[in-house]
């Protein structure tokens, strides 16, 4: 046993003076340290913040890049399009609350989370990386679709690092209408 926590006790002595020993190896329980408790509970809140459940998979919970972000994908076409990265949102889903995917509803079987990423995807309109580069870092391209809410991996692919830009107010107009439909569950992502 843990020295720590348990100590051998001490023998009774009578009024007499005669010594009553303790039998059966009895150990008495020291209270634990307060600080101890609290490192404990510490422990235990930090490990509850963090948890994940299973309920949406792993690849839904990060993405690797983040707001402001100016990111370059090439269409089936060959041609290059620029798309900004507006929000990118954690959404806690308690065990039981719906949400609608791409047209499906899915109700969460336990308590988990989800990131969306909210973006302006730009026209087709850049022949090489390089002119879309050079067009973000101008800040002259057109957006074709002013927000769209995706999911990390969907949001991710086929998508280059090209710069960074900062997110205004009026990027976030379409964003701001989605949100408040998202929160009544009348709208969900793709």
């Amino acid at each position: 046993m843990a020295k720590d926590y348990f100590q051998y006790p001490s023998p009774c002595y009578l009024a007499d003076g005669h010594v009553v020993p303790h039998f059966f190896g009895a150990y008495q329980i020291r209270p634990l340290n307060p600080m101890r408790h609290l490192v404990v509970l510490l422990l235990l809140l930090v490990h509850m913040s963090t948890y994940a459940g299973d309920f949406f998979p792993t690849e839904y919970k990060q993405f690797p890049f983040k707001e402001g972000d100016l990111l370059a994908s090439k269409r089936s076409d060959g041609m290059f399009a620029i798309n900004k990265i507006l929000k990118v949102d954690r959404f806690d889903f308690k065990k039981g609350s719906a949400i609608n995917i791409q047209g499906q509803s899915f109700v969460a079987t336990e308590d988990d989370y989800l990131l969306i990423v909210s973006a302006a995807y730009g026209e087709a309109e850049f022949k090489s990386l390089e002119e879309a580069r050079t067009a973000a870092k101008a800040g002259k391209w057109a957006v074709k679709i002013s927000h769209a809410p995706n999911r990390p991996p969907g949001a991710a692919a086929g998508q280059m690092l090209i710069g960074s830009a900062p997110v205004t107010e009026a990027d976030l107009a379409g964003y701001r209408q989605w949100k408040a439909a998202f929160a009544r569950g009348e709208a969900g992502v793709f």
